[in-house]
């Protein structure tokens, strides 16, 4: 007779995987500080982002007015100006500098920002890793010492 084939393991397989992972459950609270300023961080790292990103595009959006100003104001006499046309242009075009200035400054703290805070909460989940290794070491120290042999 053919053996019945299942594709979900039985409870017995289910509880060998189980006690397969208790092994490791040490190592979670090792790791467990570090994980969790990676998210953090993460976290941190896309409200910078989202920031950063919001105010360039309201410069965008004001280049958009202005340069369409810029051009309404350069065709606007019915007799061509082009000393007008030109200076509506340049003023435009400085702004536009200005803009762009702005946008390398802010990259800047952003990323200046993020590094820094990166790197403190970074050092502060070693120091609690650190901390937890310790405690561990001392735990197992411990309950060697104290087992019967």
């Amino acid at each position: 007779m053919a053996q019945k084939y299942t594709a979900f393991p039985s409870p017995e397989a289910f509880a060998d995987i189980l006690k397969s992972l208790q092994a490791p459950a040490p190592m979670t609270t090792l790791v467990s500080p570090q994980m969790e300023q990676f998210w953090d961080a993460q976290e941190k790292l896309l409200s910078e982002s989202e920031r950063f990103t919001r105010h360039w595009f309201e410069r965008r959006h004001e280049a958009i007015r202005t340069a369409l100003d810029a051009a309404r104001t350069a065709t606007s006499s019915e007799r061509a100006d082009p000393a007008k046309a030109m200076e509506a242009m340049l003023d435009w075009q400085r702004h536009s500098v200005e803009r762009l200035v702005e946008d390398a400054r802010e990259w800047f703290d952003t990323v200046s920002r993020c590094a820094d805070y990166v790197t403190k909460t970074e050092a502060e989940a070693v120091g609690e890793t650190i901390g937890e290794a310790k405690e561990l070491t001392r735990k197992a120290t411990r309950s060697a010492k104290s087992e019967p042999i």
